[in-house]
């Protein structure tokens, strides 16, 4: 969705049914998505709500102890 051909943006009213269909699409764009990119974008959202704004030493810390994609190890068959 970062392609800006692709972003829509929908404006809907205050409503029981509108809140729970926008969850529902919600949900199903992010079970859509594979599994690091799900973690990556928690870790983002958990650096921007806890983290000291301005403190590079600490964010650089938690970045490096970010997940990374290891191949996979070949099954003894």
């Amino acid at each position: 969705m970062n392609d800006a051909n692709e972003m829509i943006v929908r404006i809907l009213k205050l409503g029981k049914a509108n809140l729970s269909q926008s969850k529902d699409e919600e949900y199903a764009y992010w079970q859509s998505r594979p599994p690091i990119e799900r973690l990556l974008a928690m870790q983002e959202l958990s650096f921007a709500f806890f983290e000291e704004r301005g403190n590079k030493v600490a964010i650089r810390q938690q970045f490096l102890r970010s997940p990374i994609c290891l191949p996979m190890q070949k099954s003894r068959a």
